[in-house]
């Protein structure tokens, strides 16, 4: 007879089981049951699945398995749209009907808030795109070389630093994947050698390409290890001749391996920046400077978290991690003030820049950690937006904010963990109105969450 109780058992690595997937998790999981119960989190698999696995790792609450076989297909499946599903890291849930990519995003970030956060609320359907393919405005291409295939070009294997020589990508717009085709020839041809990130050798490390959806703007940014790009006229010239729709071409020095757009820039060809105009403002993006990666998503969010303020034009409102002012010229155009804080020098520059383009004399760029800035502000505001990066704002800043006291809060979120996390602290505070996620990154687990709360009583 076999014993139920399995959570006294260390199961085999390598042992197979039959398990039917019942829900999915945030990081590209699907989750079922083992013999006894404990849960087990299984890579490619879906609700609905009835898949073959094998278990990779086991730990006293739940185990990690691979699938080794699908039994049965979930209904929510469909066929990838790109030949590098699955072998590429970029996309994780393509071979998935996108209503149901969007059903699925909804539910993981209830589900994020509910066992980090402990928090039960109504979580709104998830927003879509307007582009299911097509929609990225920036993209990050490693270069690798091999003496079999010579100079390849392309994004990096999930979990590992292997580069899958790609020729085009279904989310990128037609000028990144022209510049796929052609760039390895044109490097082929110009003899710069390539970085080997385990020698610390050679020069050339990513081809970054950058779009403006509406004013159909592509530049290409070149990331080299050294100050020293000799080949860069010779690839300047093959490039704007085999990719006409290129408007800019920068080089960026960084010798740091564990950020790819970070450094000194010099333009090589065109202005040097990347406009992009909204409903309402335009903005000027530097190269090295972050924006958010699907525009018309950004556009509904920008709608969507003024809206939901309900600005009457009164309110001093302190936007932080700003960036180059993606929330602020909005914030801006229908505030009294707005005070700006960012940690990116170039950054700043630019959201000041934007804010003189967009004629706005009420917005005030700081250029300070927001942990930091925040410990030494003693002044009113009613209203704090927030748009951290994906490890979140954290409890300094959280408690901060606390003590502060804004009457509203807009909390931007890239990573439902890290969000759960901060409004754990903040509800304590704060009643949550609203939680609206926005589909940012089709046909990956990635999602955007917005979320309002108002001062409790």
């Amino acid at each position: 007879m076999i014993d139920k109780d399995f959570s006294k058992h260390t199961r085999d690595v390598g042992q197979a089981y039959t398990v039917y997937i019942e829900r999915y998790a945030y990081g590209g999981y699907g989750i079922g049951k083992l013999p006894g119960g404990k849960l087990v989190f299984v890579e490619g698999t879906y609700p609905g699945d009835l898949a073959q696995i094998e278990i990779l790792q086991e730990k006293s609450d739940l185990a990690f398995g691979r699938l080794v076989n699908l039994l049965e297909k979930s209904d929510i499946r469909r066929a990838p749209k790109c030949k590098y599903f699955n072998v590429c890291g970029g996309c994780q849930i393509m071979d998935v009907e996108y209503e149901k990519q969007l059903e699925l995003k909804t539910q993981i970030v209830k589900e994020q808030l509910k066992r980090i956060g402990k928090i039960e609320t109504d979580v709104a359907r998830t927003i879509p795109s307007d582009l299911e393919f097509g929609y990225r405005n920036k993209m990050e291409f490693a270069f690798s070389y091999s003496n079999k295939e010579g100079v390849i070009l392309g994004l990096k294997m999930r979990n590992s630093n292997r580069v899958v020589d790609i020729d085009e990508c279904p989310i990128s717009p037609s000028s990144f994947n022209r510049a796929l085709e052609v760039v390895p020839e044109i490097i082929e041809l110009s003899k710069a050698k390539i970085y080997n990130p385990k020698t610390r050798s050679g020069m050339l490390k990513h081809l970054v390409m950058r779009y403006s959806h509406s004013n159909n703007q592509t530049m290409a940014i070149f990331v080299t290890r050294t100050e020293r790009f000799e080949e860069a006229k010779f690839i300047r010239a093959e490039l704007l001749k085999r990719v006409p729709q290129i408007n800019s071409i920068i080089h960026v020095m960084n010798s740091s391996d564990s950020v790819v757009l970070r450094g000194p820039y010099k333009t090589l060809y065109g202005s040097g920046v990347l406009e992009v105009e909204m409903d309402y403002e335009k903005f000027q993006i530097p190269p090295t400077a972050f924006f958010q990666n699907n525009y018309h998503v950004a556009a509904k969010m920008i709608e969507y978290v003024t809206k939901q303020l309900d600005l009457k034009g009164s309110e001093r409102v302190l936007d932080l991690y700003a960036g180059v002012g993606t929330f602020s010229m909005r914030l801006a155009m229908l505030s009294k003030h707005v005070t700006a804080v960012e940690s990116s020098h170039i950054a700043v520059k630019a959201g000041k820049a934007n804010a003189n383009i967009n004629n706005l004399r009420n917005v005030k760029f700081e250029e300070a950690d927001v942990e930091e800035y925040l410990k030494s502000f003693d002044n009113k505001v009613n209203i704090i937006v927030l748009d951290p990066p994906r490890s979140g704002a954290g409890k300094e800043v959280c408690e901060e904010i606390i003590r502060i006291s804004p009457e509203k809060i807009a909390y931007i979120s890239c990573d439902p963990t890290t969000l759960a996390r901060d409004l754990a602290i903040l509800k304590e505070k704060y009643k949550i109105i609203s939680v609206q996620p926005f589909d940012m990154f089709p046909q990956t687990y990635h999602v955007e969450t917005v979320v309002l709360l108002e001062k409790s009583e």
